[in-house]
């Protein structure tokens, strides 16, 4: 599917059900852009879709050559509820950039920058993520901290 352009890039596809699992979906979404236009709140089904273009850290090897932008797609299952923070609003123009995810006690956060979160209340932690377009290379390598 993909050509040896993408160098060690396979698409991911995970599962988030406890904290372990929640820190390694965290890393691969550091820094991913997100769009206010790009979410959803399937009520009846109680699923939250977020959809965000993140950078493919785990398999650049620190060079900036070898990083990607993928889309990918995020849901959250057993969402009871969600609170926005300068997300859809005036101020927000739309854009953000993750800086963390978060859970405790059925409380999932997912950080911003620009002071935006949302926060969601869910009965179990059950989310999964998806790279489901090819890569591209960004137009703006991001910086990470190394270690």
């Amino acid at each position: 599917m993909f050509t040896k352009d993408y160098v060690n890039y396979k698409p991911i596809k995970l599962r988030a059900e406890d904290d372990n699992d929640l820190e390694i979906i965290s890393k691969c979404l550091f820094q991913a852009i997100f769009f206010d236009s790009e979410m959803t709140f399937l009520k009846d089904k109680n699923i939250f879709l977020m959809s965000v273009e993140r950078f493919t850290w785990e398999s650049c090897e620190s060079k900036d050559e070898n990083l990607f932008q993928v889309l990918c797609i995020i849901q959250i299952h057993m969402v009871d509820s969600f609170i926005v923070e300068n997300i859809l609003n005036k101020e927000s123009k739309g854009l953000h950039s993750l800086t963390s995810v978060a859970y405790d006690n059925g409380i999932l956060m997912f950080t911003f920058d620009k002071k935006a979160s949302i926060r969601f209340s869910i009965r179990n932690l059950k989310l999964y993520i998806e790279d489901v377009k090819k890569p591209i290379k960004p137009a703006i390598v991001p910086v990470r901290n190394k270690g």
